[in-house]
């Protein structure tokens, strides 16, 4: 059932300047083409009512005037009619059936009223009857992330399941509409900051029930309201963002926190499709080759963060092209090359991994220049990462994979010393091949 603000808010839809486009659009593909023609064509010496001169008379498709020296502002719209009322009646129930659509009240991503209905909406119910009225605006956090990382279809996928959280979270007579980007906001009539606090509450609750492919769904909520009639909509309005942005603020670190650890289980996961035993002494060697270089904590802290998260971007990948055994295709190649960036993406956008995100994105580069994703070479890759560089693809070597056997210790060692030079700096294959040499029989 439409509302009657409907029926009565066509002219500030119509005041939209992206509504008016899809409007001369429409009506251009509905032959109005040969009905007017713009004042410039007018006969103006005699100034007579119908006096045209047909020699100079053109078609042109219908729009705004931006030739005549007009200038419109963003509130007006200005047509010119060639023919009699009878045209103009016709244009007017073209354009009243056109804009009676709730397609255009819609946001057309999540099915939900857009900002023209929702400020609409405000106005219209914005009275002592309605009396107390609350607003709930929330923040969707995460949404960059998964952008990011996982690609803006994920990320309007995201938002279509935020909103069928909203539908199921809120009453009938509650009026849902997408505010901005990562924004949404709820009018609720006839509610106290009690009763909305308890709205807010079931959002909240139903959002950790919700399911994702890519991270947790949680949202910033904030309310305001209006409890008085001499109470302005505008402050309520206000109120909500900035009890929202408050809300957001001290809640940045748990949610990050949540964020962080969902990623991390989907990456231990992942690991353990090729390190069944675990990776303990993966670490060991790292802490132990960090020590011979005399590494400060911070920085050995950081190697060790590395050697766990470097190819956190895995996350993102099917399991079955990383299990692949037949030869993959060159688009398969180049999918498994965005890991290193992908998990530059991931360890940026927390706080205790950003330090670690460059290395990460360095992780494919070789010593001789011939890596990727941006050609380092030398002392120009991090420190760290070569040192984890070369820990690692020994751990790789000697680990079975799905499309490799793993190969003996003296084998790893002999394809070390091949590399050094070329894919591994040649003090850190020295260095650690003194460590190993214990454990060659």
């Amino acid at each position: 059932m439409k509302r009657k603000a409907l029926k009565r808010g066509i002219n500030p839809i119509i005041n939209q300047k992206n509504y008016r486009n899809d409007l001369f659009n429409s009506l251009n593909n509905n032959n109005f083409n040969s009905e007017y023609v713009h004042p410039e064509v007018q006969n103006t010496e005699d100034n007579q009512k119908n006096a045209f001169d047909e020699a100079r008379k053109k078609e042109i498709p219908l729009r705004e005037n931006e030739s005549n020296g007009t200038q419109l502002m963003d509130n007006q719209i200005k047509f010119y009619f060639y023919k009699d009322e009878e045209v103009f009646q016709e244009f007017t129930v073209k354009s009243q059936k056109y804009f009676s659509n709730d397609v255009v009240l819609r946001d057309p991503l999540t099915g939900l009223w857009n900002r023209v209905l929702f400020e609409e909406e405000i106005k219209r119910l914005d009275t002592e009857r309605q009396l107390p009225i609350s607003i709930i605006m929330g923040d969707v956090n995460g949404l960059k992330l998964v952008n990011d990382v996982y690609g803006h279809d994920y990320g309007d996928d995201f938002l279509v399941k935020v909103a069928a959280i909203l539908r199921d979270s809120c009453r009938k007579e509650d009026i849902i509409a997408r505010w901005g980007g990562d924004e949404f906001i709820i009018l609720l009539p006839k509610t106290s900051q009690v009763t909305a606090q308890t709205v807010a509450n079931r959002i909240s609750e139903n959002c950790q029930k919700g399911k994702a492919e890519t991270i947790p769904i949680t949202i910033s909520l904030g309310i305001g309201t209006k409890n008085f009639p001499g109470d302005q909509m505008k402050e309520v309005l206000k109120q909500a963002e900035d009890d929202m942005y408050h809300k957001k603020a001290i809640e940045n670190h748990l949610v990050k926190d949540r964020l962080f650890t969902s990623l991390k289980l989907k990456h231990w996961k992942i690991k353990q499709l090729f390190h069944k035993e675990g990776n303990t002494q993966n670490l060991l060697y790292h802490q132990e080759l960090g020590k011979i270089l005399h590494l400060d904590q911070q920085t050995l802290n950081e190697l060790l963060s590395l050697a766990a998260l470097h190819d956190i971007g895995k996350i993102t990948i099917s399991p079955h092209l990383l299990l692949k055994k037949e030869p993959l295709t060159l688009a398969e190649k180049q999918i498994l090359k965005r890991i290193p960036e992908i998990s530059y993406r991931i360890l940026q956008y927390f706080p205790h991994t950003f330090q670690i995100a460059d290395a990460a994105l360095s992780y494919c580069e070789w010593w001789d220049g011939s890596g990727y994703p941006r050609g380092l070479s030398r002392e120009n890759i991090p420190i760290i990462t070569r040192i984890s560089a070369v820990v690692n693809s020994y751990d790789l070597m000697i680990q079975p994979r799905p499309y490799k056997s793993p190969l003996k210790l003296q084998e790893a060692i002999l394809e070390l010393r091949n590399q050094s030079g070329k894919q591994f700096d040649p003090e850190m294959v020295k260095l650690f091949l003194k460590i190993m040499e214990g454990k060659v029989g």
